[in-house]
């Protein structure tokens, strides 16, 4: 009863916490084993057979200036699906099932299934003196006290299946649509190591690359995160098994978009956020973890800055709820 209630609880936090909405970053986070970040994506690899049910929530508040009015971009809340199985001890393969909602002041409201993403990570490890490998069982993400190196190379690509042509005030702005409206391709690579007992750091750094449609293109993205995770409580006999304290730095550079082959004004830019954030997990209940951040842009450097609104660099805060199961 003790169980059903606390996972109760844990689905509500996510589904009716109402500052929060589902992103696509992050790996994959256990109750068991060592803790990892909720924006920088881990390198761990699930055992062979093993499965992670997820979902993730992003909710963006954006700031409002008086040049945009009265159609400034007011909120986006991202919702994230995932499964994950992990195919080898070195080799695991997710599915990405996104809805997302864009609110424009006067204009409305944009919402509808976004781009489904599918993604692979290959996991290695590097022992000191000894020679780099592929995950083996004992390597996977239910292992603990490792002084091993773990790195992963990740790579995946979306398929444009939300829509991408609704109007709002009469009008298709390709940044308010639930989908892209072509395919994307990513690459990527992670690493991370316990440093000190039980601090842990982890590293990704990541490639986006928007393909074009009817003339227009989203620009390319480059991610670089740094994590920490220093895990406070351990008691694997406890219903609230794992407490981590997690806090990350996430910089985020984005080209310009792209219309008819000319670079667009007012777009892209650099931005560097700080992600102060926890996780809680109980090994007992289902190998429930839930991941709570928010982060705070705290430098940037966009093109034609005074003329955005409504675009990374410019908002309020980013709010993010995860919560993952381990079968």
């Amino acid at each position: 009863m003790e169980k059903r209630a606390i996972a109760a609880v844990m689905f509500l936090m996510v589904i009716l916490f109402p500052i929060y909405g589902w992103a696509h970053h992050g790996g994959i986070s256990l109750a068991m084993g060592p803790g990892t970040p909720i924006e920088t994506n881990s390198p761990f690899t699930l055992p062979k057979g093993g499965i992670v049910l997820s979902g993730r929530i992003e909710n963006v508040e954006w700031r409002k200036y008086r040049f945009a009015e009265p159609e400034n971009k007011d909120h986006f809340t991202f919702y994230h699906l995932g499964l994950s199985y992990g195919i080898t001890p070195y080799l695991t393969g997710s599915i990405f099932l996104p809805y997302n909602i864009k609110s424009q002041d006067s204009l409305g409201t944009n919402r509808g299934i976004g781009d489904v993403k599918l993604s692979f990570q290959l996991g290695l490890n590097y022992d000191p003196g000894k020679r780099l490998g592929l995950n083996t069982p004992e390597d996977t993400a239910v292992s603990e006290g490792s002084k091993k190196i773990y790195l992963s190379l990740l790579g995946g690509f979306t398929l444009p299946t939300g829509k991408n042509k609704k109007e709002l005030g009469g009008e298709i702005d390709p940044g308010m649509q639930p989908g892209f409206g072509s395919p994307s391709f990513s690459i990527g690579i992670a690493a991370s190591r316990e440093i000190i007992h039980p601090l842990s750091l982890t590293l990704d750094t990541s490639y986006e690359i928007f393909t074009r449609r009817e003339g227009f293109k989203f620009g390319n993205e480059w991610r670089l995160n740094l994590a920490g995770v220093y895990g406070f409580y351990r008691k694997a006999e406890k219903l609230l098994s794992q407490v981590d304290g997690v806090m990350e730095l996430n910089l985020l550079r984005i080209a310009r978009d792209e219309e008819e082959g000319e670079k667009l004004r007012a777009t892209g830019g650099t931005i560097l956020y700080l992600s102060p954030g926890v996780r809680l997990g109980s090994s007992k209940l289902w190998n429930a973890n839930l991941g709570l951040l928010i982060k705070f842009p705290i430098w940037k450097h966009l093109n034609e800055k005074r003329e955005q609104q409504g675009a990374e660099g410019l908002e309020k805060y980013r709010g993010i709820v995860t919560l993952s199961f381990f079968f």
